[in-house]
């Protein structure tokens, strides 16, 4: 993780990450979120494709409350999201719009993610399990 990140901005495959034990990342996410003392970001939308991903469970549902409640919620215009995801269509969902439109409202945030192919598309800079991107 870049020390001088002052944010850190959580896309939905983290989310997922941390709340499935079997999920193939949940280390990584687990070990890199516990070893990070920056504030913690994210979107409505990154939860809802969390939420939508683990099947809404129980348990899922139940840990992703506790976890998005220590977060800082923010959300972009809907107008915004729409116009940046035109830019990229078809590639680009709502989510990741949200996490790059974020990372342009904050200097220097970096967005923690596992999709590391569409991220090295947009030019931020991102964590993935494949390393650190500078965009």
């Amino acid at each position: 993780m870049p020390a001088t990140s002052p944010i850190i901005i959580l896309d939905a495959g983290p989310l997922v990450a941390l709340a499935n034990a079997a999920d193939p990342h949940h280390r990584w996410a687990a070990t890199l979120i516990a070893a990070t003392a920056r504030p913690f970001f994210v979107t409505s939308a990154a939860v809802a494709e969390a939420t939508h991903l683990l099947r809404n469970g129980r348990l899922a549902l139940d840990f992703l409350g506790r976890f998005v409640a220590n977060l800082t919620v923010e959300d972009p215009a809907p107008v915004q999201v729409l116009q940046l995801m035109r830019r990229y269509a078809p590639a680009m969902d709502y989510a990741d719009a949200c996490a790059v439109l974020l990372a342009g409202r904050h200097p220097g945030a970096v967005v923690l993610t596992t999709d590391h192919r569409d991220f090295s598309v947009y030019r931020i800079p991102f964590v993935s399990p494949r390393g650190t991107f500078h965009g």
